[in-house]
């Protein structure tokens, strides 16, 4: 703290006693003396030279690169229980005890569960799962069952 304000009096004394004197520096004054002083450009030499990486087309070939994995012969088809007519497109979905997002949560569904709807308020559907548990939850997180579901 005393070096601060040491360094602060000695810099106004200093600026107080050029003024003083007739000797005034403006923004103006010091710019035109930095334009004026004369810059080196002899033996310029830049601190990066850029080197562009030379590589044959045979290394670039990526499909020889990454190994390629046959598919699964048949993957199973995960067909809708009798009665259910939608699925959860969500990874977790909170069922609510009404049709509002204030509601408490009753419970959680997967990602994929199987649910029947029985009514419609307002974008939101009263579900029942496959446990029995019924609750409501907002109609775009459901997905309709196809035919071949």
């Amino acid at each position: 703290m005393l070096t601060s304000v040491a360094l602060f009096s000695t810099v106004a004394l200093a600026s107080l006693g050029l003024t003083a004197i007739g000797l005034k520096y403006s923004t103006d004054m010091i710019g035109q003396l930095a334009a004026a002083t004369p810059v080196k450009t002899t033996n310029l030499r830049p601190g990066y030279v850029a080197r562009p990486i030379t590589a044959r087309a045979d290394d670039l070939n990526v499909a020889r690169s990454v190994p390629v994995v046959a598919a699964a012969a048949s993957t199973p088809i995960k067909l809708a229980p009798p009665g259910f007519t939608h699925s959860v497109t969500v990874e977790a979905l909170k069922v609510r005890a009404g049709p509002k997002p204030i509601e408490p949560q009753v419970f959680t569904l997967k990602g994929g569960s199987w649910v029947n709807i029985s009514d419609e308020v307002e974008g939101w559907v009263r579900i029942t799962d496959q446990a029995g548990q019924s609750g409501w939850v907002y109609g775009s997180l459901l997905r309709r069952a196809t035919p071949g579901e």
